[in-house]
């Protein structure tokens, strides 16, 4: 189940940025032409960056804040010392013939 609502709720997040990005395009245009004195270019290039950096800066913000709330099943929350929870992933590794496990004390 988590795995289904962190691509889920990833996927929904992808798909807003895009569309606001593209809302950005529309409007860094519209203010181009708008703006007497600035070259058109500046003025986009002002505009559109202004918006989608920092769109996609909490974007993937809030997709990283997603993958901590729900973890994939692979995935566990650790509480690691000066860090807080983060995702860990564990791998176990294989036995092999010449190791023999730790006694029991």
């Amino acid at each position: 189940m988590n795995s289904y609502k962190q691509s889920l709720y990833s996927g929904i997040a992808r798909v807003m940025a895009n569309l606001l990005m593209v809302g950005a395009i529309f409007l860094a245009m519209h203010q181009a032409r708008r703006w007497p004195g600035w070259s058109s270019e500046t003025v986009f290039c002002l505009i559109f960056f202004g918006i989608t950096i920092p769109l996609w800066l909490g974007t993937w913000s809030l997709i990283k804040w997603i993958r901590r709330r729900w973890p994939t099943p692979p995935v566990s929350i650790v509480d690691l010392p000066g860090l807080g929870p983060q995702p860990v992933r564990w791998k176990v590794r294989e036995h092999r013939p010449g190791l023999s496990p730790a006694p029991n004390s």
